[in-house]
């Protein structure tokens, strides 16, 4: 016997990275339970594979989700879970100067009020010396992972993400395509920049856009009044 099945409804959204329209569904229970189990595993890899996994199973399109931007990332997932569970989430905020238990201020914020804020001095495509440059492609989530695991102390780590990060390299008469040199020619490329120059590709991971949303709130116990920024995903639920 065939059992009558539930149609989603499909929405669209313009991915901030490219403005290119994608098409997409809300999850459904079971993607939700997924990323419930993923959540209570308190494991980061885990939650991030679940993630994208739910991602890539409510988009229609045929886009590589493990190649997207960590903010492209985040945009979707947010919009996507608007539709699922509810564009209003309820934030718990405590306030940074009472230390009383009950110092905490309930926070409505609207999913779909939520951008990606662009950074005026970001750019991807960096000059370094001469008519030499790069031009960087945004790091993934994983990418970004990685990078807050190597901190400052693991150089050769750090070194390796800005290597995966390079999509070319120019100079007036030529672009050098960064995937058809080898790893060991590229990193001779970075070591042979000065600290000056090797710090504007630093930049450019700092400024890139980031996924965020200003909230003001009052402490319910002292009454001081609060401006904070919420950035990331994990600002969020």
């Amino acid at each position: 016997m065939a059992l009558p099945i539930n149609s989603t409804p499909i929405y669209t959204l313009t991915l901030p990275s490219t403005g290119k329209q994608i098409t997409y569904r809300p999850f459904l229970i079971k993607e939700e339970k997924a990323l419930l189990i993923a959540n209570q595993s308190e494991d980061t890899k885990v939650m991030i594979d679940s993630l994208k996994q739910v991602i890539k199973s409510c988009i229609k399109d045929d886009v590589d989700v493990d190649t997207f931007a960590t903010f492209d990332l985040e945009y979707v997932f947010t919009q996507i879970r608007a539709k699922s569970v509810g564009e209003i989430v309820e934030l718990f905020i405590r306030c940074d100067t009472c230390t009383d238990e009950k110092a905490v201020a309930s926070v409505n914020i609207d999913l779909t009020q939520i951008e990606v804020s662009k950074n005026p001095d970001h750019t991807n495509k960096i000059e370094l010396f001469g008519d030499v440059g790069v031009i960087m492609k945004y790091p993934t989530v994983d990418l970004i992972k990685r990078l807050e695991q190597a901190g400052d102390k693991n150089i050769d780590e750090v070194f390796g993400i800005v290597i995966e990060c390079i999509e070319s390299i120019y100079d007036t008469d030529q672009v050098y395509n960064a995937k058809d040199a080898s790893k060991a020619e590229l990193l001779e490329f970075l070591n042979n920049l000065s600290s000056e120059q090797f710090q504007k590709i630093q930049s450019s991971f700092e400024t890139m856009p980031k996924l965020k949303k200003e909230v003001d709130y009052t402490c319910p116990v002292c009454g001081k009044a609060h401006h904070k920024v919420l950035e990331g995903l994990q600002s969020f639920f």
